[in-house]
Formats: C-alpha cells, structure tokens, sequence
C-alpha cells in the first residue's frame, strides 16, 4: 500500500501592528484637578483597520491633552506583534509513511471527564454537521478512537503514529481532508495530533494514518496538565452569569492569559502555539490557538461556538462564531488582544466583521482540487450573523447620548464601577447620532468632556490614574470608542 501524507494547515492571524500611540497636547484650560492634572486623551490607532472602516486610520495631529497648562509632545510605538510575519497559513508538508510508523507499537492515552460546573455543556459539532455522507461521518467517530492510541516512540519524520483507521469504500483526498478538519475543528481538547496525515487504498478500504506530536508518555503528561488547568477554569466560572456574561468571563480570561506569539508564525516547530493547549499551559499561541481555547471552554460553559477561516490584512486568520441567546456573532479574541484590549472586533454582524476580514468561502461550494490546494482555506460551517443585539459596545458599553451636563451623573457612575475594579479599557457608546463630533468633544475639542469624567469616576473610585497613559481607539461602525487608562 502506498501512502501519501499531507500537512493539515492550521489557520492563524495576527493584528498586524498594534497600537501606535502619538501623545500631543493642547492648552485646555481649567478641566482638571491635581489628580490627573497632565493626562492626555490621545487617538491609539491600529495599522489593522478597525471595524469602523476598510481604510487605515491614523491618530489627529491636535489630539488633546485631558489637561494641561502647557503644549507638549511625545510619542511611542506600542507592539504586541510585529510586522514583520509573511504568513500564518501552514503549508501542506509531504510525508512518506514508514515501517516504523505501521509496526510501532500504540497504547492507550487516558481520556478525563470534567465536571461542567454550574453550567451544562454542549457539543461543538459545527464540523459533524457539515458531513454529507454516511462513510464521511463513520471516519469522523473512527477518527475518534484512533486519536487516543498513540505511539510510544516518534518515526524518522518526528511524528509519534496513533491508531491506524480502515474505512469501508474510496473516500477521495478532498473527503479526507474535510472529515480530519471538522474533527480537529470540533475537538480543541485533542491538541497533540499533526497537522500532517497519510491515507492510501487496500481492499475496497480507505487507509488513513493521522500523526501525534508528542509519545505516549509525553501526551499523557501533557494531559494531565491540561486538563487539571481545564478543571479549574470551569469551575472558576460564576455561577448564574447569563450568556452575554460567560462568554465575556472566557474573553477576559483568554486575552489576559495569552500573548499573541508571532515567532511561531515563522517557526513550524511551535506547534503548540496554533493549539488551545499552547493558549491555556503557556501562555503565548496565534489566532488559531486563541480560537481553538475560546471554542473549548464555551463548550463547558454551555456555549455554542464554531471555528471561521479567513483573511486579515491578506493574511490566514482564524476565529470564532458563537450563538448568545438565540443569535450567532463574530468575536475575534486575537485581534481584540492587542496591547491594550479592544472591544471592536467583539460580536459584530457579517456585514462590520467584513470591513476588515475576508470571510473564506464555504468547502461546500469549492470543488475537491480547491479543497486540496497547497494553500486553500475554507469553512466547514458558516452560520449567519446578521445581529448586532449583543454587540459589546451595545450591551456593556457606558451611553454618551450628549454633550452638555445633563448625563453627566450617569456616565461618572459607571466609570467610576469600572475603576474599582481597575479595569484598564473603558468601553463607551456614542448615542448621540453624531459619532464623530462627539468623539471630538470628549477627546480633542472643547468641552473635552472626557477629561472630566476621567477624573471624577477616578475619584469616586478611590484609585489614582496615571496621567502619561490614557489614549483611545475608536469604533465607528458600532458607535464605540475605547479609552485606555492605567493606574498608579
């Protein structure tokens, strides 16, 4: 029997650069006390466009200070990652299958129940629905079982074989890939197979050999890790939280845990980093391995999730859909993770997620040469998100509706709930039906209202501000506006 193998590309993105922060101040007389008498509201701008436009968009040259007696300047590059990355699409690798690999001996790695904790969990199974035939599906579950046999020792290509699969009838290549994909794309939790496999024909038979990255032992170890790490995420969830709340309990979780890692992008020895392990055990993965964590631990928050392929910036990029309360969104975690947390990419409608992603086509409507291109991407499950009713900006955001006094106890209560908790992005929804002259009048234009609230919210929570970080991005597209603080 003669195999072939191909890689199993794994579908990562970044936020090209981050925040570019440019600090330039104007007189603004008499709006602040000592507490942050020389702040600056200044415009933090993404060379990845955010969701309010397709173009970029770059920081006013008269951004003001919040207050200052004097005019200054000074400005600082912010950088979670580089620009530097050419590609985050893995590129199918050809591997020969060996002697080794048929004759290597497997044993078993110890699957663990979890307990859910207040919450029931659900199936992600976006990648079993899109199965059409019968022989697809039954690989799918035999998938499964092999992925739990494991060897004990690596072949020459340093990959560790699990339990060889012989399915009844010809699945063709493309049949393969899509069945190995909606598996892996259902299973986060399975982080140690290779983005490599090998298939070939025998007796009226489909052969397929999938690889493990790690041995026997060494899986068994990192499952023991992992899953005692699961464990404990789940049951630090509050119990009673609605949807909307779980699903941003996990977001806040993931983005502070994790730093996007764009070494790995170059680097196809870090495997982990496009995983849910690399994600939760070390603290550093790519937009896949975000993706992949977010899709897992919605799964026992009762969550449903599904993984979307795409573009960004013409670069592979992975990231989540998921269903709150009845309606399906895009939430892009890693674009959202950037040095300072942003809230644009935060359940937005096909229509906002489109200004700045490309949206890969559906495998259904490729034909079987595309899917098994060298550098195709595609989606087993493409569910439609034509809600903004749970947009973050729209559910959490603290509501501008003016400029003049009238709001102004409502806006520094809500601040001021926010500092107390020393949140260090403050997210705000201009409701004015004027976005962008509002956005002036609190940030760079008289009245500078923000500088007000700032300071007063400050107060009434008890915490200083450090008056050299404060900056903002905005949100157009969902009327939102993120300002950024930190404290002393």
């Amino acid at each position: 029997m003669k195999l072939r193998t191909y890689r199993r590309r794994g579908i990562a993105a970044l936020l090209v650069c981050a925040l570019a922060l440019q600090l330039t101040g104007c007189t603004a007389s008499g709006r602040l006390t000592s507490a942050v008498s020389s702040s600056a509201v200044t415009q933090a701008s993404s060379r990845v466009p955010s969701s309010s436009s397709a173009a970029e968009s770059s920081p006013s040259s008269s951004s003001a200070l919040l207050n200052s007696s004097s005019a200054s300047s000074a400005s600082s590059s912010v950088r979670k990652q580089t620009a530097s990355v050419k590609s985050e699409v893995k590129i199918p690798l050809q591997v020969s299958e060996t002697k080794k690999s048929q004759t290597v001996e497997r044993k078993s790695v110890q699957k663990r129940a979890f307990s859910s904790g207040g919450y029931s969990t659900v199936a992600q199974t976006g990648g079993y629905q899109s199965l059409k035939t019968d022989a697809e599906r039954t690989l799918y579950q035999m998938i499964g079982d092999s992925v739990y046999q494991v060897a004990v020792s690596k072949t020459e290509q340093g990959y560790a074989p699990t339990g060889q699969i012989a399915v009844p009838g010809k699945l063709t290549e493309a049949q393969i890939r899509l069945v190995t994909t909606a598996y892996l794309d259902d299973h986060p939790e399975v982080f140690w197979i290779a983005n490599a496999y090998s298939y070939g024909y025998r007796n009226n038979q489909t052969i397929l050999q999938l690889y493990s990255e790690l041995t026997q032992s060494e899986c068994n170890t990192a499952l023991l890790a992992f899953n005692g790490k699961i464990q404990s995420i789940v049951q630090s969830i509050p119990s009673g939280l609605s949807e909307f709340d779980r699903e941003e309990y996990l977001f806040d979780y993931i983005t502070n845990a994790c730093t996007y890692d764009s070494a790995a992008v170059n680097d196809s020895s870090d495997w982990k980093a496009f995983t849910a392990y690399g994600t939760l055990m070390d603290g550093k993965s790519v937009c896949e391995g975000y993706s992949r964590a977010m899709l897992l631990l919605c799964g026992y928050a009762g969550l449903s999730t599904v993984l979307i392929r795409g573009t960004g910036s013409g670069v592979g990029h992975m990231w989540n859909g998921i269903k709150i309360d009845g309606n399906w969104y895009h939430i892009d975690l890693t674009w959202c993770d950037s040095t300072k947390l942003i809230y644009n990419y935060f359940n937005i409608d096909d229509q906002t997620i489109k200004l700045t992603h490309v949206i890969a086509p559906a495998a259904s409507s490729l034909t079987d040469a595309q899917i098994c291109g060298d550098s195709s991407i595609y989606n087993l499950t493409l569910p439609v998100c034509s809600s903004m009713k749970e947009n973050y900006f729209i559910e959490k955001g603290i509501v501008i509706s003016t400029l003049n006094d009238s709001g102004d106890s409502a806006v520094v209560s809500a601040i001021a709930a926010e500092m107390k908790s020393k949140k260090a992005t403050l997210a705000f929804r201009i409701a004015s039906g004027d976005y962008d002259g509002t956005v002036k009048g609190l940030t760079s234009a008289s009245p500078f209202k923000m500088a007000a609230y700032l300071q007063k919210g400050a107060a009434a929570a008890g915490v200083s501000l450090n008056p050299k970080d404060i900056s903002y991005v905005t949100d157009q597209s969902d009327s939102g506006l993120n300002v950024f603080v930190s404290y002393q």
